[in-house]
């Protein structure tokens, strides 16, 4: 069993994973700590899906007693299935994710925070009587090693950028899209990947008066360059050579694609509206006992030979059909499983043994439909094409419906229900495909085989009825 699930993710129930408890960094009452935890769980469920956790369960906790600092009376709880790796878990849910575009004032090289850069005295007013005060803040790839050379780099940065005497801010909340691409055409000496922005129409705007402003500077000036900061840190900071009005960016230089991900769900998953402290994190065992694991798994296997037993004596040749048809089936199912890197779990496995049944009953409809054409003194070749033109139709609305139904558990379920959605609607889909194409290619081929003399008799009353 464990060379089946081997490329399979499982969940918490049969694999176990990681748990990370958050406290609200916030000064605000009680009551209003509920609110914004709400808002946490829905931005931390945004994350986790695009990232493929859907089993992963996000809760809000409230206590109506309080045990101190150490347990706060508001927290959230997170439960991410199949990842041991507390630290990777804590990276994808902790970071705040606030993405946005500032002005650079001045680059260093340094292995402490550089001092106040000199001849910005006069910039630095500027932007105060803006409410906001420039800072030194690290490269995003800060400490990592880039072509031989560890990166050290700082960024004088201002989140207020200057257009022409006019100040602008743009950030994450005017992003409509964040994707994790390969870069075609990569700078020397950077990374290979990168990430897709497009803006909604305030954004757009905004970013084509910024890039007209700094593209008509001079090539030598350094705000020239824009930086895109997230949770400030400076992941590229490029020059600005011309307009860009059609409301899309890259952020270019990312090293591994796994990096490009994590950015592209931060962005897209939007800003946590406050700052999260861990205060527990451990690795989960798994929710069920492994005997009762491993039961299910044999249930599921004895249910397998059964029906296939069964439709062996009872419909004989065309019963092997069936088998083969049900154990591609089950091969199409674990093989997309592992490839759309779904997360099984015990209603998954519950979705799988329902499929099993709904490919035998759609072989049953074409077996009995093969039978009656034969019985009007069709020929078996005759018999085939008939019968599969006929219960098309039926075949394809009663797996559709079901198909339907598993959306809707898809689209509004969470957790272990999506898992269960996910399984049979693959499932269904591989019946459909095994019933219809894989069935029809075998009993066309073995259509000489199929004694139909004994269907004439059985409408005669001669003979058995015995397939």
């Amino acid at each position: 069993m464990s060379l089946i699930t081997s490329n399979i993710r499982l969940g918490l129930d049969i694999k176990g994973g990681a748990l990370l408890e958050y406290a609200l960094v916030t000064d605000t009452p009680k009551e209003e700590q509920s609110t914004i935890a709400d808002r946490v769980v829905e931005v931390l469920r945004k994350r986790l899906d695009a990232a493929g956790f859907t089993e992963a369960t996000v809760e809000k906790v409230v206590a109506s007693i309080s045990f101190g600092e150490e347990v706060p009376s508001v927290r959230v709880r997170v439960q991410i299935p199949g990842i041991t790796d507390i630290e990777k878990a804590e990276k994808l849910v902790g970071q705040t994710g606030k993405l946005y575009f500032a002005d650079v004032l001045a680059i260093e090289t340094s292995d402490a925070t550089p001092g106040m850069p000199s001849g910005m005295a006069y910039e630095i007013s500027k932007l105060k009587l803006q409410g906001v005060e420039p800072f030194w803040t690290k490269s995003f790839h800060y400490g990592k090693i880039e072509n031989g050379v560890e990166n050290r780099i700082w960024y004088y940065i201002s989140p207020k950028i200057n257009i022409g005497g006019r100040y602008v801010e743009l950030d994450g909340s005017t992003i409509t899209d964040a994707k994790a691409l390969v870069n075609p055409r990569p700078q020397p000496g950077q990374g290979k990947f990168m990430v897709s922005l497009e803006f909604n129409r305030d954004g757009r705007d905004t970013f084509r008066d910024i890039t007209a402003s700094k593209s008509g500077l001079p090539e030598n000036d350094i705000k020239k360059r824009l930086a895109i900061v997230l949770d400030d840190k400076v992941i590229i900071a490029p020059i600005v050579s011309s307009t860009i009005s059609d409301g899309k960016a890259v952020i270019e230089g990312l090293q591994t694609i796994d990096e490009a991900r994590e950015i592209a769900i931060l962005v897209s998953s939007g800003n946590l509206p406050v700052e999260l402290k861990p205060f527990n994190k451990r690795v989960l065992s798994p929710t069920l006992g492994k005997d009762i694991i491993t039961s299910a798994l044999w249930a599921g296997l004895a249910g397998l030979v059964i029906i296939m037993i069964y439709m062996v004596l009872v419909y004989g040749l065309m019963g092997l059909v069936a088998d083969v048809a049900l154990l591609y089936n089950s091969l199409l199912l674990f093989g997309m499983l592992a490839l759309t890197g779904s997360i099984l779990t015990l209603p998954g496995i519950a979705g799988i043994i329902l499929t099993i049944g709904m490919t035998v009953d759609g072989n049953i409809l074409i077996f009995e439909r093969i039978k009656e054409e034969l019985r009007v003194g069709k020929t078996p070749e005759n018999a085939v094409d008939s019968a599969f033109n006929k219960v098309f139709w039926t075949i394809f609305d009663a797996n559709l419906t079901t198909i339907l139904a598993g959306l809707v558990l898809l689209y509004f379920g969470t957790g272990t229900v999506k898992g269960f959605a996910v399984t049979l609607i693959i499932g269904v889909l591989g019946a459909m495909f095994t019933n219809l194409v894989a069935s029809r290619t075998m009993l066309v081929g073995m259509a000489g085989s199929i004694n139909a003399a004994r269907y004439v008799k059985a409408t005669g009353g001669e003979g058995s009825d015995k397939r």
